[in-house]
């Protein structure tokens, strides 16, 4: 992926809003973008830089604020971790992909383009 071009982060917050209401159109889902040509991803700083910004922008997309539902806190951080997951994969960039390998202790199943 280019790093000159933003990442729109939809996630599953598709699947979340679903769960808590009906009538959710795809339309209808909070985005945000996540910017991030001023960082070099293929260093171990600029890649946690960028995994941080797509955590805070998981975190405000899957937010269910005014609850104490356990149940619905499940959900919220299902929500949060698969949004992380898909734009991890879809950067695509392998510092990145171990800084998610790192701080979820999950390896990241992504397949990197090959290099020609």
């Amino acid at each position: 992926m280019n790093t000159n071009n933003p990442i729109r982060i939809t996630f599953a917050a598709v699947a979340l809003m679903a769960a808590l209401t009906t009538g959710v159109r795809a339309a209808d889902v909070p985005q945000v973008q996540v910017k991030f040509a001023d960082l070099n991803i293929n260093t171990p700083a600029g890649a946690a830089a960028l995994y941080q910004r797509i955590r805070v922008a998981a975190d405000q997309v899957c937010a269910f604020p005014g609850t104490r539902d356990l149940a619905v806190f499940a959900k919220v951080k299902a929500c949060t971790d698969q949004a992380v997951a898909h734009a991890v994969a879809a950067v695509n960039n392998p510092t990145l992909t171990g800084v998610y390998d790192v701080n979820t202790g999950k390896p990241q199943a992504t397949r990197f383009a090959a290099v020609r």
